[in-house]
């Protein structure tokens, strides 16, 4: 077996596999961590606005 020709498969198979995992991902509730922190800013962002009304 050639090696550059096994090199290539496992290249096309992780190309294939990628967005299948990354829909999974999504669907499964998984989160990347950059897109996780301006929410979590921003909920920090609106508990200060919560709290500052309340008093």
């Amino acid at each position: 077996m050639n090696p550059f020709a096994m090199m290539k498969d496992a290249k096309n198979m992780e190309k294939m596999l990628k967005p299948a995992l990354d829909k999974f991902m999504k669907e499964s509730g998984f989160i990347k961590k950059e897109e996780l922190e301006p929410l979590k800013r921003r909920v920090a962002e609106l508990e200060a606005e919560v709290a500052k009304l309340k008093s």
